[in-house]
Parts: C-alpha cells; sequence; structure tokens
C-alpha cells in the first residue's frame, strides 16, 4: 500500500464515500435531511483528512481500497482539529447533535486502551467485484504494520458482515454497546501483533 497523497485523495475519498454511505454508524452521525450523501462526503473527508495529517491514510496499489491506520499517540495540529470539527458540526453532524455525537465518541474512546496501539479507522473497499485481491492486500500491509510496529490493532465496526471479516483474519471482540433507541450494536475488536 501507499500513502494517500494530494494526487491520490479524490479517489481514496470516493472509494470511503461509497462504501460507508449506507454503513449504520455512519448514518447514525449526520444529519439525516435531504443532503445526507454529501454529509456522508464531508464525514468521510474529515476522516480522511485526520489520517493523512497523522500519517495513517493508505490507498491500495490498484486505488480500489482504503485504510485508514493510526498510531494512537499522533495527534493534529490544533488549528486543523479546530477547522475540521467546525466544519462538521457545520456541513456534518448539525449544531443541534453535536453534543450527543462528543458524547458517543468519548464513550467510545473510552473503550480503547490508554497504552499505544494501532487503531484501525476505516476500511473500504471501491467494488466487491475486486474485494479480495484489494482485502488481502490491506489485510497484509496492517499486519506486517502491526509486527513491525509491536503494537496491537483496536477498531470497532457496526456492521455485521465487516465484523466477520475481522473475525476471519484473527481479531476477537472485546466488548459490545447498544447505542440506544437506534439500537445499532458497536463490536469492540482488537487483534495482538504476534498473532500470525
Amino acid at each position: 500500500m501507499k500513502s494517500v497523497s494530494t494526487e491520490n485523495f479524490t479517489s481514496a475519498l470516493s472509494i470511503l464515500t461509497t462504501a460507508f454511505r449506507e454503513n449504520p454508524g455512519v448514518l447514525w452521525v449526520v444529519k439525516k435531511d435531504h443532503k445526507i450523501a454529501s454529509r456522508v462526503s464531508v464525514l468521510c473527508k474529515f476522516c480522511l483528512a485526520v489520517a493523512k495529517e497523522k500519517g495513517g491514510a493508505f490507498i491500495t496499489h490498484d486505488d480500489k481500497g482504503v485504510a485508514l491506520l493510526i498510531k494512537s499517540w499522533k495527534k493534529q495540529t490544533p488549528w486543523n482539529w479546530l477547522l475540521g470539527y467546525v466544519r462538521l458540526g457545520q456541513y456534518c453532524i448539525g449544531w443541534t447533535r453535536a453534543l450527543k455525537i462528543i458524547k458517543r465518541e468519548r464513550y467510545i474512546q473510552s473503550k480503547r486502551p490508554k497504552t499505544k496501539h494501532l487503531y484501525f479507522w476505516m476500511l473500504a473497499v471501491k467494488d466487491h467485484t475486486y474485494g479480495l485481491d484489494t482485502i488481502k492486500e490491506i489485510r497484509d500491509f496492517v499486519f506486517e504494520y502491526s509486527a513491525k510496529e509491536q503494537l496491537p490493532i483496536y477498531a470497532e465496526t457496526t456492521m455485521k458482515s465487516t465484523l466477520n471479516l475481522y473475525l476471519r483474519y484473527g481479531f476477537e471482540i472485546y466488548d459490545t454497546w447498544e447505542t440506544g433507541e437506534e439500537g445499532i450494536i458497536v463490536y469492540f475488536i482488537r487483534r495482538d501483533w504476534k498473532r500470525t
């Protein structure tokens, strides 16, 4: 895999937006109105920009898969952090839902360890017809990166099909959370770097 750059940023954003436009966790975050498609795109652009700044945005060699894999201790510059969240409030979440979203994110973050780890924020493939080779490239890269850094990988998913993929590749569920009235289940998963 290669790092997301200015040249392939638009391709990476398109892959993420397409993959996450029907994801229950993403749809819970964005404001539900006639602009929902653009709101999902704004959220994915935010995630991609944050991961890129932290050195954790990667795209496959065939430009058909994206992985956002961040070192847990990396921080954004304060200005980019503030600007990113203002854009999220204005163009994605809506100011009336901001507090609810912040509480949700804090709860999810509290489930992650305080020790250093890799956070697998997003995994997306352009088209499931290309899926297997692209997913294998992402899998191999992520596992080699984890072993090289000697750091476990932590992630969350709300999609049962994605959960099954993670479990097949050696992740384990360490916690779950049902979000309340939405009925969305968040699966907290991890994989040790020593695992083969």
